[in-house]
């Protein structure tokens, strides 16, 4: 049997912290997924991960959903030599890769049009929103307000099946 693919239940914890004010929402949230807790030091399916993100979103919305993508990125730790949002954004494929492995989780690859705009694809399943948060989350840490613009063409919703790679314009 091959590795399988699976997120950890760090990063599905943050949509705890997203929600901390609404210990309601995110008791039903568990319940419809037939869990109690969400524990942060085991390995989670990866499908089932997905699953559980594109239920957030259609319960809550996409604004809920990418506020949890910008509480993720905001509330991990990185190493002093991530300083910068140009450095941050060309790591966000190894910072993906801390939270989720296997052969079949896709990624991020970014590269920079000049000092202030990056393009970064993004082939990792999941909700584009939930992305869309990781990269403004991203940006904030710096203190830069970006401008993130979805590129025409493929994109990872509705969610059905194997998605596309979304391709993001970022300007600041």
């Amino acid at each position: 049997m091959g590795e399988k693919n699976e997120q950890s239940g760090a990063a599905l914890a943050t949509f705890i912290v997203a929600l901390a004010d609404n210990q309601g929402i995110v008791d039903k949230i568990l319940a419809d997924a037939n869990i109690e807790s969400i524990d942060p030091e085991t390995w989670y399916d990866y499908e089932w991960a997905v699953a559980f993100f594109y239920r957030i979103e259609r319960e809550l919305g996409k604004a809920a959903l990418t506020e949890i993508g910008r509480s993720m990125i905001e509330s991990a730790l990185f190493p002093p030599q991530i300083n910068s949002v140009e450095v941050l954004l060309g790591s966000l494929d190894a910072w993906f890769k801390l939270n989720a492995r296997g052969p079949d989780v896709g990624g991020f690859t970014c590269e920079f049009e000049d000092e202030h705009a990056a393009v970064i694809e993004n082939s990792a399943w999941g909700p584009c929103s939930l992305n869309l948060g990781v990269i403004a989350g991203a940006c904030s840490r710096f203190g830069v307000k970006p401008l993130i613009e979805h590129a025409a063409g493929g994109c990872q919703d509705p969610g059905d099946g194997r998605p596309s790679t979304c391709v993001y314009r970022v300007s600041w």
